[in-house]
């Protein structure tokens, strides 16, 4: 079983730079910088086989964050539920979707959303999906794109296909998006 992690921080406005050079060493995070959605915020994304090695690296980079500038910090474990894409360049911009499930719908999304991404991957790779492990039930998605414009006529074609999206939409309570730029050190750019 795979594990993933998020670290969301929200950054004192202006400050985001000193955040971003801190976390230059972590090359094996991914490592986003928010474009639409909550503004001054960096995201990042780490993978390990178990939740204490989540954990440890969780540690290490929060030992390294400038703590005067961070106004918010939110994590959440995950467990990866689709293949994950190698690290790699696969565009500046990715797209992160984060939808609340009813508590006993998560096995529903999961087989739906399976089920439904083998025709959508023929159009563009998927970094992850992943369910949460604690909190609120959260299905998270996150889509590498060249930019902008590649996501809206990708998004576009997998929507007339007819095979996308999934069939989720009964499940969910709440969904979200943002529009997020890799930092040039991020794992994957």
């Amino acid at each position: 079983m795979r594990y993933a992690e998020t670290l969301t921080l929200d950054i004192r406005p202006g400050l985001v730079s000193r955040v971003a050079t801190a976390l230059e060493k972590f090359k094996e995070a991914g490592l986003w910088l928010t474009e639409t959605g909550p503004l001054n915020r960096i995201m990042a994304l780490y993978t390990a086989e178990t939740l204490e090695q989540l954990r440890l690296m969780r540690r290490d980079i929060l030992n390294h964050i400038p703590r005067d500038v961070v106004v918010r910090e939110d994590v959440t474990s995950w467990e990866i539920v689709t293949p994950l894409l190698e690290a790699g360049r696969y565009g500046g911009v990715y797209e992160w979707r984060c939808y609340e499930c009813h508590h006993d719908a998560m096995a529903d999304v999961v087989e739906r959303f399976n089920h439904a991404l083998v025709a959508r991957s023929t159009l563009s790779p998927l970094c992850c999906a992943m369910v949460s492990l604690e909190g609120v039930p959260r299905f998270a998605h996150l889509w590498p794109y060249k930019d902008a414009q590649s996501r809206s006529l990708i998004r576009a074609q997998a929507l007339e296909s007819g095979k996308w999206p999934p069939a989720i939409a009964p499940f969910l309570t709440r969904m979200e998006n943002a529009l997020l730029s890799p930092l040039p050190t991020s794992k994957w750019c």
